[in-house]
């Protein structure tokens, strides 16, 4: 539990320090330990504590490892963007930390009740953060954030309830059957769709990813999706496949990959079109949790993810003054700042999954485990669907490459901004040239003790 307590007084002593000290020492702090958190997680051992309702094994580990990299990478491509806007507060780094605590702890649980718990620490943070920038857009982000968080909260806690009444029990892997089981499976799953962002469940995130600060759409998209499949996969694999369950995943993954890369052709706009990226995304992992063996797919996958999206959401945020990034901001980015134009390039083909970057082994590792499952019909049109990803990447990679720049000058990076943007990058390309050096991290075994 040791990396939870790290994560948790990153936080308190961020809060109680921004009374006293400058933004920038509260900034270093809460940077000093998210790294410390994510240099001690390979080494934790395997534990539980209080009873067995924190478990921190190897899934837990994995995907905490994942939303602590997401977090950092947020807090360091973040500075810039929150000086230029006028966001130099402490606050943005305080709640960063608390949210990646409560990321942590409903990653570390097979406990309903303390995945709920988890789920709202890590909301609660985020609802601030999406209306930090305290304009328009970005309290309508907050404002939707919060109301349909709170509605899917109280969706999943139902499902609680319904689950400890037909099983008796609040932990995953109760035995259950009959009508009331159905339904609370049913809810369940519906309330973490929501985090996940996967379709019927997704609408809110074009409108929440385009208004929140970018730093911010950069977190909820990474961190907050490992997080989500973290619980989600403990339930999904914790209730079965075969009955309702599976139903209602095979279906959401369905519309969401259908949605998702439909909407995305649509979109003028990088960051909203991002966000569907995202819901499209998320069906694609989904996938992964009808083989018998999804740890390692959904773990990898959403390091893949995070590595790709977290680069990608990365540049914008340095194209961002603070109006959200509609096509005419990126336009000639290859000649404002090739770096960054180089950048976004290994990002967006990575998640289109071209080899031999890291985002085609996420994509198939998926895609065996949902063969191994058996889903070969929702196998074929995720394959269909992911074809038309790639023309709307291209189509945003055009503007960047092969048209002129609306805005004159170059583009400044902060050297530390770059230096997390060089790493990641080069992260998106080692690990699609050596996907076997970290694939062992998450080969953990099973999701539910």
């Amino acid at each position: 539990m040791s990396v939870l307590w790290i994560l948790f007084l990153t936080g308190l002593l961020a809060a109680l320090a921004g009374l006293w000290w400058p933004e920038r020492a509260v900034r270093n702090l809460v940077r000093a330990g998210l790294l410390l958190a994510l240099v001690w997680l390979p080494f934790v051992p395997e534990q539980s504590g209080f009873g067995g309702l924190f478990l921190m094994d190897g899934f837990a580990r994995a995907l905490t490892l994942v939303g602590v990299l997401a977090a950092l990478l947020a807090s360091l491509v973040g500075s810039g963007y929150l000086e230029r806007t006028g966001m130099g507060a402490f606050e943005y780094h305080a709640l960063l930390a608390f949210s990646t605590f409560g990321l942590a702890v409903m990653a570390s649980s097979a406990n309903l009740v303390v995945i709920l718990v988890g789920l709202e620490l890590l909301s609660l943070p985020l609802y601030a953060l999406a209306a930090l920038r305290y304009d328009p857009a970005s309290e309508e982000a907050g404002l939707k954030y919060f109301l349909l968080g709170a509605v899917a909260a109280a969706v999943f806690f139902y499902g609680l309830v319904l689950h400890f009444g037909a099983t008796g029990s609040f932990a995953l892997g109760a035995v259950g059957k009959g009508p009331l089981f159905a339904v609370a499976v049913a809810l369940l799953l519906a309330g973490l769709f929501f985090k996940a962002a996967l379709t019927p469940f997704s609408w809110w995130a074009p409108d929440v990813y385009q208004g929140a600060p970018t730093p911010v759409t950069l977190f909820m998209a990474t961190g907050v999706k490992a997080a989500a499949f973290a619980a989600l996969a403990r339930v999904a694999v914790g209730v079965g496949m075969g009955g309702i369950g599976g139903a209602f995943l095979a279906l959401a993954v369905l519309l969401t990959v259908f949605f998702g890369n439909l909407a995305a052709l649509a979109q003028g706009e990088a960051k909203r079109l991002l966000a569907y990226s995202s819901v499209a995304h998320a069906g694609y992992i989904a996938l992964a949790l009808f083989g018998p063996d999804p740890a390692p797919a959904v773990g990898y996958y959403l390091l893949a993810y995070a590595l790709s999206t977290g680069l990608a959401f990365a540049v914008l945020a340095q194209v961002d003054g603070g109006r959200g990034v509609p096509f005419g901001e990126v336009r000639g980015l290859v000649r404002r700042s090739p770096m960054l134009a180089g950048m976004l390039l290994l990002a967006l083909f990575s998640l289109a999954g071209l080899p031999p970057l890291v985002g085609f082994w996420g994509k198939y590792l998926a895609f065996v485990q949902a063969a191994r499952g058996g889903q070969y019909g929702l196998l074929a049109f995720a394959l269909l669907t992911a074809v038309v990803a790639a023309y709307y990447y291209l189509r945003l990679l055009a503007q960047a490459f092969f048209l002129e720049p609306e805005a004159k000058g170059g583009l400044e990076v902060r050297p530390l901004a770059a230096l997390a943007l060089g790493l990641v990058a080069f992260l998106v390309v080692a690990l699609g040239v050596f996907p076997g050096a970290v694939y062992g991290f998450f080969n953990v075994g099973g999701v539910v003790p």
